[in-house]
């Protein structure tokens, strides 16, 4: 009898043991379900600590494309910034891939329709949405180092196996086999195996444990893809559904006994038990090569799911971008110029918007701190959008496909011994260079052209470099305080300008893009408002003035 209601007592605890772990992961579910839910419409959450950047790359680093930003023409644009706001993943996958596409804008030159139509869906549909989000948190992040890296770092246990463990194993048995001969030797030897399967355990242990965080990432990766795989989605990605289903069955092998490598991290005594059972027969490093194993033999299938993930976390990052950012528009490509409406950098709070229309090469001049640069960086920053996430952060957009380049925020190269002059001409040399390729159009953009240099060979080289490359196939948008540019060359470049105001000693700047070259210039004047002797701002106009008139200062 009493053994009777000791079992029902150990059935009840296990019984209530189970309901409560069903209750919490209820529980789990409705509160991430609501945090999704309460995130929708704002802006990324998202933070990144030191060195994070680092890692993802790691899906670009193992994968090639026709094209990719340079490291120039990305830090110029402050890419990392930029993939900051438009980054909503859930998943290392997806963030790895989401950079890829802003790395390796698209040159094929048409709207993503696949994209538009995954987006469309999920707006429409909240319930699938969420269940597709809260897949993808529960696969989660890797970390502090791409999957990449830890996949790639595997190789370095290509001379190493479990022969070793499995041989401990064996010796077990040898000891097991001398009790039936005689007992003290058979307890001198079950001592003597434990002993060597103590002293190699942790040291292997340690040396592999980095490599167990890639397994628990490529578990979280197949466990997504088969809640996504099995997900009700209308025709939203119907072909990585069916493929993801039929990828994560080829790791049976892998998943099997996967339990033996991880120690169980509880107080239960079960889970004591087997974690010491993983200690003195070496359980977990024997499955470690196992699993090792399965992983090389299914890189590609590995790979591929990873790029599926990555894929649809990175769309879903496209739909909550939109939901937040409203004013936005799908890009059309086609024709030879760059047309735009109400265009404005992402990364501004509060953007003045511009409406452009270029269909050959422009001089943009104009005063300290009006807004050239910005419209630079405006113009190819959404190109890299448009052609990227095909999305646009303007109310219409018709372009071809670029390949973009800039030249606008260089420094001197103080590790090689570079002036910044050198810098500036060998960034603008790969421009020239590549504006050869006429196969598909440049999109090039230069801010203060040769400022390394004196006035007399700045201006002299400036035109030259300019006017050689007018020709390209596509634009060439420079901006310049050097007038001279403008009218040097009026015959094959647009002139635009942005103005000043100044009103009761005080500027400001309506940022607004104008036609024409700029008709003023207020450096000298911003030393007047900033609060410098009047003697030297009077000084320092009168030599100006001189200048202009004679095209000397002495």
């Amino acid at each position: 009898m009493e053994n009777i209601v000791l079992l029902c007592i150990v059935l009840f605890i296990i019984l209530a043991a189970f309901l409560y772990g069903l209750y919490q992961k209820k529980q789990y579910r409705k509160t991430v379900i609501k945090k999704i839910k309460d995130s929708y419409g704002m802006s990324p959450s998202r933070e990144y600590s030191d060195g994070e950047y680092a890692h993802i790359g790691g899906y670009n680093r193992n994968h090639k494309s026709d094209f990719s930003l340079d490291d120039i023409t990305w830090n110029d644009l402050n890419m990392d910034a930029v993939f900051s706001a438009v980054n909503y993943s859930y998943t290392s996958a997806g963030e790895e891939y989401l950079y890829y596409l802003l790395r390796n804008p698209s040159l094929k030159g048409e709207s993503n329709e696949e994209l538009e139509k995954n987006v469309a869906y999920y707006a429409d549909h909240e319930e699938e949405r969420n269940n597709i989000l809260l897949a993808l948190h529960d696969c989660g992040r890797t970390g502090k180092y791409s999957i990449y890296d830890y996949l790639n770092n595997l190789s370095i246990l290509d001379d190493e196996n479990a022969v070793r463990d499995v041989a401990v194993d064996c010796l077990y048995l040898i000891a097991a086999a001398c009790f039936f001969f005689n007992i003290g030797v058979g307890i001198a030897a079950a001592f003597a195996v434990l002993f060597i399967s103590l002293s190699t355990y942790f040291k292997k242990k340690k040396h592999i444990e980095p490599y167990i965080t890639c397994f628990s990432y490529v578990f979280r990766i197949l466990g997504s893809a088969e809640t996504i795989a099995g997900s009700k989605a209308g025709d939203a990605f119907t072909e990585e559904r069916k493929k993801l289903s039929e990828l994560r069955k080829r790791f049976t092998k892998f998943r099997s006994f996967s339990w033996l490598l991880y120690e169980s991290g509880g107080g239960d005594p079960l889970g004591i038990v087997v974690d010491y059972l993983r200690m003195f027969f070496h359980l977990d490093i024997i499955k470690f090569f196992h699993m090792r194993n399965e992983i090389k033999r299914h890189w590609d299938d590995i790979d591929e799911i990873l790029t599926i993930i990555g894929k649809i976390d990175s769309t879903m990052s496209v739909l909550l971008l939109r939901a937040h950012i409203t004013d936005h528009c799908s890009p059309v490509f086609k024709g030879d110029s760059y047309k735009a409406s109400d265009i404005y950098h992402i990364l501004l709070s509060e953007p003045v918007k511009n409406d452009v229309d270029f269909d050959k090469g422009l001089i943009l001049t104009g005063s300290n701190a009006s807004g050239k640069s910005t419209l630079l960086k405006t113009v190819a920053v959404n190109a890299v959008l448009a052609q990227s996430i095909n999305t646009v952060m303007a109310s219409s957009y018709e372009a071809p496909a670029y390949r973009i380049y800039t030249s606008l925020a260089l420094q001197d190269n103080i590790f090689e011994g570079e002036s910044y002059y050198m810098t500036e001409i060998k960034s603008l040399k790969r421009i020239m260079d590549s504006s050869k390729d006429r196969s598909t159009p440049i999109l090039a953009c230069v801010d203060e052209v040769l400022r390394g240099t004196n006035t007399v060979e700045r201006i002299s080289a400036s035109s030259v470099i300019l006017r050689s490359l007018a020709d390209v196939r596509g634009l060439i948008l420079a901006a310049t305080h050097d007038l001279e540019l403008a009218y040097m060359l009026e015959d094959i470049y647009d002139n635009y300008h942005f103005e000043e105001k100044i009103e009761e000693d005080d500027i400001f700047f309506p940022y607004k893009i104008l036609k024409g070259p700029a008709t003023t210039r207020n450096a000298i004047t911003l030393l007047k408002l900033v609060g410098y002797d009047s003697e030297i701002v009077e000084k320092a106009q009168a030599a100006a003035k001189k200048y202009e008139e004679t095209g000397s200062f002495y």
